[in-house]
């Protein structure tokens, strides 16, 4: 069935107009659709079936090679077996150039988390890997790895060319027979020794071992959890030249991906492409003004600011764009929405991390004039739509809404807001929460901060204007449950079939396809996602129902990807379909 349901999505995908990527039998999906920061899945289907291979890149945001290997590889074509890619696993992190953000997203695997974005990407990535046989993770280290102490760069505490594996073998899993072999192949070639690549065996399922940190990785979570081969290839960052780095870190994940029956032709690229491609064809306009460095972009106290992206470079490197004000480093205003009630100097566009352009401000008039209230106002963002929220009012909001908030209406202060319970910047914690994008999930705010609300079942916090000097001011937010109520189906003639949701519950469908045309709650639909078996499925995406076949129909929360529940779908007989309500 998982094979019908790849040339469903694909058809899909074709009469939608979406761009295809390195063939016909590929497609890519976002998750988090609408945030901050959405994550972009490659899906490759060979020509011939086999095992599903997951392939991840830029879980560290310092490892340049990783992701653009990674990304490279989505243009390959698979004759053999399939594919799930996910190039770039931490984009926050590669827009700084950092390792981390909040935490170190790869030693969040040894529980289920959720306090961080980082934790909200390791759900999905559980979730893929759940589909996959195998799974590589492409990394970049410092220096280069030896078993025994040669110097301060060669030693059992670099990372650089090598690849590592938790143990050489895992109940029948003999990782170290398979790594060998792709050793023997890949060091062929290469001439230098410092160069060649070894295996780093971390033993870390070891009482003594050295690297008991790997316990938390996700090669671990892989192996254990799943049950599947897992490894990382890592380069070192100590080798300047990133176009071989990235050739061999390739060359060396098609032979393993040959080993696990997953058949591969590597895309064309020359070293000369990689060393421009972060800053090559990046155009951005800002309020209708190209996007230049050594210029200056005027812009009117108050207003709103409109980013469009003009051209995002090579489509083989899809690099990530973000654009960051000088007063809020960190906020990408590509996806954020921004109200510039407060001046600030500068606007600097980047590309994978790397700076494009940094242009000026210069601001024209004067800030807006405060409400003639004796109240503060409250300016905020709430699933991107502008809300106004008075001194004392509440503002009723459901689970996975998204909220930012810009500050205070007509005010000349530099303003500190804070929702109390949530921590924007755990390392420097000085209870500023403007700008930053807020999943509202009470699951992740620090619990002591709730509040008794008068709405049922709903959780209280409070925004506070903690601006020194200025007059106190706050408002309530109130996070309801979200509720799924109903799916909205279409069957092949294109009849409209109203399905009340009841977790945990079955319905009958005759055998056929089925697009999913909505999904209502009791909040904004567009903050839903399903997954039909282990395949997501949007809004308009389609889904089998097979005879004897139950199909596990997952409704989810889109902007953390938190399940919301289940329905179990079985092909019933044509004389079924009085069961159907129709809408």
């Amino acid at each position: 069935m998982r094979r019908i349901l790849f040339q469903i999505l694909i058809f899909c995908l074709a009469i939608m107009g979406l761009a295809p990527c390195a063939s016909a039998d590929s497609w890519e999906q976002s998750f988090f659709n609408g945030t901050q920061y959405p994550l972009k899945v490659v899906y490759l289907e060979g020509d011939i079936p086999g095992p599903t291979i997951m392939v991840q890149g830029g879980i560290q945001g310092d490892e340049t090679s990783g992701f653009v290997t990674a990304q490279l590889l989505t243009q390959a074509k698979v004759t053999r077996g399939n594919l799930i890619i996910l190039p770039r696993a931490n984009v926050p992190s590669i827009n700084l150039h950092k390792r981390q953000i909040n935490v170190d997203m790869n030693r969040r695997f040894d529980r289920n988390y959720n306090r961080f974005y980082e934790d909200r990407v390791a759900r999905v990535i559980r979730f893929l890997l759940a589909q996959s046989s195998a799974f590589i993770h492409l990394h970049e280290g410092s220096g280069f790895y030896n078993p025994t102490y040669v110097d301060k760069l060669r030693n059992p505490k670099r990372y650089g060319q090598s690849i590592i594996v938790d143990t050489l073998v895992y109940k029948q899993i003999d990782l170290a027979h398979t790594v060998n072999s792709v050793l023997n192949e890949l060091n062929s070639s290469i001439g230098t020794s410092d160069y060649q690549f070894k295996l780093f065996n971390t033993r870390t399922f070891d009482k003594g071992t050295s690297y008991p940190e790997m316990r938390k990785s996700l090669t671990c979570y892989a192996l254990a959890e799943h049950g599947i081969p897992a490894m990382a290839v890592e380069v070192s960052k100590d080798i300047r030249q990133i176009g071989w780095k990235v050739r061999q870190q390739l060359t060396a994940t098609i032979m393993l991906l040959n080993r696990f029956g997953v058949q591969v032709i590597p895309p064309k690229f020359s070293n000369k492409d990689i060393r421009a491609y972060a800053r090559k064809g990046i155009q951005v306009r800002v309020n209708g003004r190209l996007l230049q460095s050594d210029s200056t972009i005027d812009l009117a106290p108050g207003s709103t600011l409109a980013v469009e992206r003009v051209s995002a470079g090579a489509r083989e490197f899809a690099p990530e764009l973000a654009l960051f004000a000088s007063d809020r480093p960190g906020v990408n205003l590509m996806q954020a929405k921004r109200m510039a009630l407060e001046p600030f100097s500068e606007l600097e566009l980047r590309s994978d991390g790397k700076r494009v352009a940094r242009t000026r401000v210069h601001w024209t008039g004067k800030m807006p004039a405060s409400t003639k209230s004796d109240k503060p106002v409250f300016v905020c963002w709430l699933n991107g739509n502008p809300i106004f929220v008075r001194d004392g009012e509440v503002l009723h909001t459901v689970l996975g809404d998204q909220l930012i908030l810009e500050g205070i209406w007509g005010s000349h202060r530099q303003e500190v807001v804070n929702l109390k319970g949530f921590v924007a910047i755990p390392w420097a914690n000085n209870g500023q929460d403007m700008g930053w994008e807020i999943i509202l999930d009470p699951g992740n705010f620090l619990s002591r901060y709730s509040l008794k609300s008068d709405r049922k079942g709903s959780v209280r916090y409070r925004v506070v204007r903690e601006t020194p000097g200025a007059p106190s001011a706050s408002f309530s937010i109130d996070i309801a449950p979200r509720t799924v109520l109903a799916l909205r189906l279409a069957d092949k003639q294109g009849q409209s079939l109203l399905v009340p949701w009841s977790a945990g519950g079955n319905y009958h469908l005759p055998v056929g396809e089925y697009i999913l045309e909505d999904a209502w709650s009791n909040g904004p639909g567009d903050k839903l996602m399903a997954t039909a078996g282990d395949i997501p499925l949007q809004i308009g995406k389609p889904f089998s129902v097979e005879y004897a076949k139950p199909l596990k129909l997952t409704v989810r929360q889109a902007t953390t990807f938190g399940d919301l529940g289940s329905m179990t779908f079985t092909a019933g007989g044509l004389a079924q379909r009085e069961d159907l309500s129709l809408y």
